[in-house]
């Protein structure tokens, strides 16, 4: 058990870059199986009131520590706001203007469970393959303390102890002989030898808040909890106090200590919640049958008074400890139905798999569809809590997958759509960030409460046609082989594409749709063509805003031009070809405000073309070039100086066709790759989103950059 040497190269985010807002992924959930959360900041952030009450929990190998303030700050949807910021008397973990949240990016495998210690200073988090790292919260650049190897599996849960000397991990041992330890947190030494549960597989952990220290661990197949004196720890047996095996069956799912140590609760799959006493582990109570199904966690308030669970029913629920009795439930799984009927058999999307209380008490609930339920508290409970104050569950909803498209939608709406690899789409309010909602079928249900549009297939492209009475269609295209059609939050139609869409542009009034075996012509929600069948393979389109000039990158590394007639026989004339432009095959396009530019990109370089002079060259290949993976996306700024690129390497760059020498770098823009760009330009209500630039990327985030003192100090504007 050595102690790793730890890269922090691209953990988060450069400081230095400008970000002004996030809007963050949903966590990553497995059906049938709990789901890890921490609301409790530790004193840096709970007893800090330019602090928002934070929420911790995972997305893929990425770690999400989310802002959630339920005052309206960050919920107002007023048009009036233009600049995509937060307010700026919020600060974030380093005592920096808040973003929203902050995403950590340190690990290399599926983050399985992280804790804040109790000075909210540092966050322990363990991952799939059994290492733990520790690392700081409130530094700029978050550096690791430590990084070890653990486990042989995954590490299901942490617990710090009241110190914030000691660490706890659990999870699954495999063919090593321990499913749990305990260690130093800044070494990594071992602090005594934990028990080992039935076939080493652990489930949960905690560590009491107070001494006599006690360590306790459950197992996830043995329906037992052990009890460790210390330290050095070591399992406590034979005294016929320690009540091991209060649960009937299965996994004890969640371990928790009150805040004073004086009562342990724990839950698992037979549905039953046992409390027991602190520090001898003797049952107290055992409550059967609060759910119907299993409970997958627990959470005490923060007096210790009241216990919140959640479980496969759909509900959460809340306890009196000392009664036994639950006092409150929600039925979170209906809530999130809207105007579909409740079905006989709880939505698959609406498992409650993970709960905990936020700072102030507020308990917040999440199921297996990823979205987030903070949920209002009776005042008759005699709870102190701003949720006393909330009338309904508030649902915060967002992407589980990566990103895969996104498109403003009119001009001044301040409205944004994006899309995932699992099919999702979501209508975001620019002006906030905050998600309105997911899109959903108007013919069809969705009882699992999944919101996948297109089939769980993913959506390659998103495009929105604006009407001459103001009105707007948001197209779609997904590998389901349908291109649909979105109205507000609705999708009304759908058409049956020959062929698989990867692609789409669209002008004024016309959209092309590219297939991979040709292109096809649409108006009005109509096809207006048939495939059109290219002697080469697209890969990539664009169309001039009259839609007059159609663009085409091909595999061959050649862009070829047509003009768009209306003629049905043959609706594309093709003018040009620009040949010799590109060493690899083009993979985006995009044309200057003005018309009279062309860029685009390959997998290494950025070139730009004169529309106006036999698309001469005005940045050639070699110049522009780097970039290091596929470029996938170009936006140009509304005034046309200035071109942003983002690829498959993580990186955004700036470019200006006046000062071809030089170029701004923005690192470690989205884990995964960038599949979203675009200036915000005059889609901000009221204006003043010119020098906005909002990314979406392969880690489920959208951000938005103030890129206008970078732009104007880099290219001299």
């Amino acid at each position: 058990m050595g102690v790793d040497a730890v890269d922090a190269s691209n953990s988060c985010i450069p400081p230095t870059h400008p970000l002004t807002y996030q809007c963050l992924p949903l966590p990553t959930a497995s059906r049938g199986e709990p789901l890890f959360l921490d609301g409790n900041g530790g004193r840096l952030n709970d007893n800090d009131d330019n602090k928002v009450p934070l929420v911790m929990y995972a997305w893929g190998k990425l770690i999400v520590v989310r802002e959630i303030d339920i005052s309206g700050t960050n919920t107002s949807s007023s048009s009036s706001n233009t600049t995509f910021a937060t307010s700026p008397t919020k600060t974030g973990p380093s005592g920096t203007p808040s973003t929203s949240g902050f995403i950590y990016r340190g690990h290399s495998a599926p983050v399985t469970s992280a804790k804040f210690n109790p000075a909210g200073t540092y966050i322990a988090s363990g991952d799939a393959r059994g290492k733990l790292r520790v690392w700081a919260f409130d530094h700029e650049e978050h550096l690791p303390k430590i990084e070890i190897q653990l486990l042989a599996g995954p590490i299901k849960d942490i617990s710090w102890d009241a110190e914030g000397k000691r660490i706890v991990v659990v999870g699954d041992g495999m063919q090593s002989p321990e499913s749990a330890k305990v260690i130093m947190w800044d070494t990594g030494v071992k602090c005594g030898d934990l028990a080992a549960h039935a076939r080493k597989k652990g489930s949960s952990c905690a560590y009491r808040p107070c001494r006599p220290m006690r360590v306790v661990t459950g197992g996830t197949e043995d329906a037992s909890v052990f009890c460790h004196k210390g330290p050095p720890f070591q399992r406590v047996v034979g005294d016929g106090i320690v009540s091991e095996k209060c649960h009937e069956r299965g996994a004890v799912h969640s371990l928790r200590y009150n805040k004073d140590g004086s009562m342990l609760a724990s839950v698992g799959s037979d549905g039953s919640v046992c409390f027991y006493e602190g520090k001898g582990m003797s049952l107290i109570q055992r409550v059967e049958k609060v759910h119907n199904s299993s409970i997958f966690a627990c959470a005490w308030n923060r007096g210790g008074s009241h216990l919140l669970t959640c479980g496969a029913d759909g509900y959460a629920r809340l306890l009196d400890a000392k009664a036994g009795t639950v006092v409150h439930e929600w039925d979170v799984a209906t809530s999130q139905l809207g105007d579909q009927e409740k079905g006989e058999k709880v939505s698959r999307g609406g498992s409650q798999l993970g709960c905990t209380f936020l700072e102030g008490d507020v308990p917040v609930s999440i199921g297996y569809n990823g979205q987030i339920a903070v949920l209002p508290l009776p005042s008759s409970l005699g709870l102190e809590s701003p949720a006393s104050s909330m009338d309904e569950p508030m649902i915060i909803t967002g992407h589980q997958s990566p990103i895969s498209a996104m498109t403003f939608c009119s001009p001044g709406s301040n409205t944004l759509y994006t899309a995932d690899t699992d099919g999702v789409i979501v209508e975001w309010d620019g002006a906030t960030g905050k998600a309105r909602g997911r899109v959903s079928n108007a013919d069809e249900d969705d009882p699992d409460v999944t919101g996948r549009v297109h089939a769980g297939a993913t959506v390659t492209s998103l495009t929105f046609t604006t009407a001459n009475d103001g009105s707007g269609t948001l197209y779609s295209a997904g590998w389901d082989d349908h291109v649909r059609t979105t109205h507000g939050r609705v999708c009304n139609d759908k058409l049956k594409m020959e062929a698989q869409p990867n692609a789409m542009t669209c002008g004024t009034s016309l959209v092309v749709v590219m297939t991979v075996e040709g292109l096809v012509l649409m108006r009005d929600k109509q096809v207006i063509s048939e495939l059109i069948r290219l002697p080469y393979t697209a890969t990539t389109v664009c169309l001039s805003k009259d839609d007059s000039m159609l663009f085409v990158g091909g595999e061959d590394c050649n862009i070829y031009v047509y003009n768009v007639t209306s003629s049905a026989a043959n609706p594309l004339e093709e003018s040009h070809v620009i040949k010799g432009g590109h060493l690899k095959p083009v993979h985006s396009i995009a044309l200057s405000p003005d018309g009279t530019q062309l860029a685009a990109a390959d997998i290494r370089d950025v070139c730009i073309y004169d529309t106006t002079s036999e698309y001469s060259p005005v940045v050639s290949k070699g110049r522009w070039c780097f970039h290091t993976q596929r470029i996938g996306c170009l936006a140009w700024s509304p005034c046309g100086n200035v071109i942003a690129s983002g690829g498959n390497d993580d990186n955004i760059f700036l470019w200006c066709p006046a000062k071809k020498t030089k170029r701004v770098h923005y690192r470690f823009a989205h884990r995964g790759g960038v599949s979203g760009l675009s200036f915000v330009g005059s889609n901000a209500g009221g204006g003043g989103g010119d020098w906005m630039l909002v990314s979406a990327g392969a880690d489920g985030c959208v951000n938005w950059w103030n890129v206008e003192e970078d732009a104007k100090k880099k290219f001299g504007l």
